[in-house]
C-alpha cells in the first residue's frame, strides 16, 4: 500500500507493506504531475515500512525510469532497512534526479528544502 500526493510542488509518498503495481502507478501519477509543472522534481519517499515489491511493480518501475530518464530534481528517501531492493526501486525511478538516503525525516525534509546538511 502507498499514500502519495503532490503537496507544495513536492511528491510525498509513504509505502506500507508490499508495493504493488497499482501502488506504483499511484506514485507515477503524482511524479508525472510534478514533472508537468516544469519545475525540478522534489520527492520525499518514506520506505521505513516497506516489505518489498511485486515483480510487476518492479517491471513498471523500469519502464517508468526509461520514460522519464531525463527528469531532474531531488529525491529524499527515508529508510532504516536493508537497501538492496529499496535502493534499486528508488534509483531506477528517476535516474537523473539526485537521490539521498536518510534515516532521519527532519534531515530529509531539510535537504529537499535546499538547506545545508552534514
Amino acid at each position: 500500500m502507498i499514500t502519495a500526493e503532490l503537496r507544495d510542488n513536492c511528491v510525498e509518498a509513504v509505502v506500507f507493506g508490499e508495493l504493488t503495481l497499482a501502488d506504483f502507478r499511484q506514485f507515477e501519477s503524482q511524479v508525472e504531475a510534478a514533472i508537468a509543472t516544469g519545475a525540478p522534481l522534489r520527492a520525499w519517499v518514506d520506505l521505513r515500512q516497506m516489505d518489498g515489491l511485486t515483480l510487476d511493480a518492479a517491471i513498471e518501475d523500469f519502464r517508468f525510469a526509461r520514460r522519464h530518464k531525463n527528469a531532474d530534481g531531488r529525491i529524499a528517501v527515508v529508510t532504516d532497512d536493508d537497501l538492496d531492493s529499496i535502493g534499486a526501486w528508488v534509483e531506477q525511478s528517476l535516474v537523473n534526479a539526485e537521490i539521498r538516503l536518510f534515516d532521519d525525516e527532519t534531515m530529509a525534509r531539510a535537504w529537499l528544502a535546499g538547506e545545508a546538511i552534514e
